[in-house]
């Protein structure tokens, strides 16, 4: 990009043909103040504080929307700009409520920082303060609109980084406000509750109610983690004080990961079920009773022992790959068993047979590409209704790609539409019939492009039995529609695939592999990539697949006793059933569940923030990470107890 050179205050700065005049005082460590600018998003004006003197300009002049060019002469702090700029402070303090003693943001305020700044120890003009509501049915964010200074940042967040355009300005003259949708409460609009908005608002104005009155930043401390709520991994920038979670943000909000969700932001703060603190063992009288870890340990042993080869070992994986190792090693080496699976075991399987059935079980499975590669794509095709509940960020990236690139985007679900304003196609078949039209779909794609690809001769013979006419009949999606859905994929010079462990049953596995086909066929480089991405149910579920955890279906072997090491995962109803059935159940755990109500003996678990580790992301990036929280109440890591475990059992056998 080429070079630019400016005088600022006298002084000679570099640039770049492109930037704004902010931006290249910034870039050269020249200190202007802003209010409605945040690096990444777009500017607007709006606040008038970065206001310079340009010469040749008649007035003083926003600098975040002023383009740089050579030669340009600039003053930034004059006398009469500072004077300016405390005018526009006393201005915007009497417009609204501003008083800083009743804020929860009191000490963190952009706002406020820049009064102490300017020594604005007194406001010359009459307070307007409209009696303006307060939005706090939310959930999770609550707007006071007395404390907003209306300088879009939230607004243009809400576009461009949560792409869901809820927010929006509304009212006129003083009685303007930030709307959600048509001017709905929060709770009950659009938002996904991505907390874009909070992070960007430089006031009091948007406030996270998990995070209300737990600390200030200046007196927290800072670190990094990885967020367990999905598959994906973002990164959280984490404020602790005391050993306490107070606030959960991105670390660059507008990077490709960095609207987060409100899985990551907000529920990691709020998990209001109570700690399992002490080991317990259920007595003669069927109850359960704390015990010491020692006493809990010996009678697992003894147990796990007595039923030797019966037993078997299930596992979340939300637990990074050295405590899965561990796992494998206590159930392999010291219960001398091959009964092992995850909780999540049955996805991989379906995902697995469908990529056996596409390889034919010779070749490599195709490398993913990185899910940031969403964005990028000028056609997608979703398939899965848990995407956007489960995998939010996924979702956030799809509408980017949608809204930033202009990417077309085809749903196929048989019950709803799942992105309602940004799709440009739903083909919606009947139930059981998703495999039929991805053949379909592929069979349109071969015919367009009049090529097979890489596929196997055996694939090519399966997806020429999909003519159109029988694939609409059996599917109930009209030929048009299928047409164009192939079409849409054969044009697309970036298209991808993504679907979630939400595919429906019995065919599955089959419609993993169409799904392959598809993105076989429209693939358009020599990469060994293919474009398509499958989410998974957790952050390491691929790691722990990789290790081999869940090859067989442990209800199928029926074991007599179990070690569940759950940690701070849930169970659902299936699984609860399921294991109620067991004989013998030793259950290591963070939170107490109905689970408790069936485990002979319980040991108690770390949880997410609490525990360091590796793990692999659904892209296949792998990632590691430092406990962020001491455990409390003096908790062992689950490594530790499956090691010491082990000991013990290894102990018992060599007695017997």
């Amino acid at each position: 990009m080429q070079e630019i050179t400016l005088t600022v205050n006298g002084q000679t700065v570099k640039g770049k043909k492109g930037d704004t005049v902010l931006a290249v005082c910034r870039n050269n460590d020249i200190e202007v103040p802003t209010l409605c600018h945040l690096e990444g998003i777009s500017d607007v004006g709006a606040c008038r504080l970065c206001v310079m003197e340009i010469e040749g300009e008649r007035r003083p002049t926003p600098s975040c929307t002023y383009p740089a060019r050579d030669g340009l002469v600039v003053k930034t702090h004059t006398p009469q700009l500072e004077k300016f700029r405390r005018q526009i402070l006393e201005l915007m303090f009497a417009e609204r409520n501003h008083f800083c003693m009743f804020c929860e943001q009191s000490g963190d305020c952009e706002l406020q920082a820049l009064a102490y700044r300017y020594q604005m120890d007194n406001v010359r003009f009459q307070g307007l303060f409209p009696a303006l509501p307060v939005d706090a049915l939310s959930k999770f964010i609550a707007i006071d609109h007395n404390r907003c200074i209306l300088c879009g940042r939230c607004v243009r967040a809400c576009r461009e980084v949560a792409a869901i355009r809820t927010l929006d300005f509304g009212g006129r003259g003083f009685q303007t406000m930030i709307t959600a949708d048509i001017n709905q409460p929060l709770g009950e609009s659009t938002c996904t509750f991505c907390g874009a908005c909070l992070q960007a608002c430089p006031t009091g104005a948007i406030i996270g109610k998990p995070s209300l009155y737990r600390g200030k930043t200046a007196d927290c401390r800072s670190a990094v983690a990885i967020c367990p709520g999905c598959d994906i991994g973002c990164e959280l920038k984490v404020l602790l004080k005391d050993n306490n979670l107070v606030k959960i943000e991105a670390p660059d909000l507008t990077a490709p990961r960095g609207a987060l969700c409100r899985i990551g932001r907000f529920r990691l703060l709020n998990d209001s079920r109570s700690r399992i603190t002490s080991p317990m063992v259920r007595n003669a009288a069927g109850k359960l009773v704390n015990c010491s870890l020692d006493e809990a340990m010996d009678a697992a042993a003894g147990k796990l022992t007595e039923l030797n080869h019966s037993c078997g070992g299930l596992i979340s994986t939300k637990l990074p790959n050295e405590t899965i190792i561990d796992f494998q090693k206590l159930v392999a080496d010291s219960m001398k068993s091959k009964i092992i699976d995850t909780l999540d075991g049955k996805d991989y399987r379906r995902i697995s047979t469908g990529i056996h059935q596409y390889t034919n079980g010779n070749e490599t499975p195709p490398v993913a590409p990185n899910i940031e590669d969403l964005l990028k794509a000028d056609c997608i095709l979703v398939i899965g209704s848990e995407i956007d509940r489960k995998h939010p960020v996924a979702g956030n990236l799809i509408r980017r790609a949608v809204t930033q690139n202009h990417a077309k985007l085809i749903v196929i679900d048989t019950t709803r539409d799942i992105f309602p304003i940004w799709k440009d196609l739903w083909l919606k078949p009947a139930a059981g019939t998703e495999r039929v039209l991805i053949n379909g779909l592929a069979k349109l794609v071969m015919d367009n492009k009049a090529a097979s690809a890489g596929l196997r001769p055996e694939l090519v013979r399966l997806v020429n039995l999909y003519e159109l006419d029988k694939v609409a009949e059996k599917t109930g999606v009209a030929q048009a529609q299928i047409q164009s859905g192939a079409n849409l994929l054969s044009q697309a010079k970036n298209p991808f695939i993504i679907y979630s462990n939400g595919l429906p049953e019995p065919h599955d596995a089959d419609t993993v592999t169409g799904l392959l086909c598809v993105a076989e066929l429209i693939r358009n480089s020599n990469d060994n990539r293919l474009n398509i991405i499958a989410l998974k149910p957790t952050l390491n579920s691929l790691g722990a697949w990789k290790l081999g955890v869940a090859d067989r279906d442990i209800r199928t072997q029926q074991p007599r006793g179990l070690y569940l090491l759950l940690s701070d995962d849930t169970v659902d109803k299936d699984w609860l059933e399921w294991l109620k059935g067991v004989d013998f159940l030793v259950l290591q755990a963070a939170y107490y569940s109905p689970l408790v109500d069936v485990a002979d003996i319980v040991l108690p678990s770390p949880i997410w923030a609490e525990r360091g580790g590796t793990y692999v992301t659904t892209d296949g990036r792998t990632v590691t990470t430092q406990p962020v929280l001491q455990p409390r109440h003096g908790l062992l890591p689950d490594e530790e107890i499956i090691q010491r475990l082990a000991q013990k059992i290894d102990k018992t056998l060599s007695r017997s």
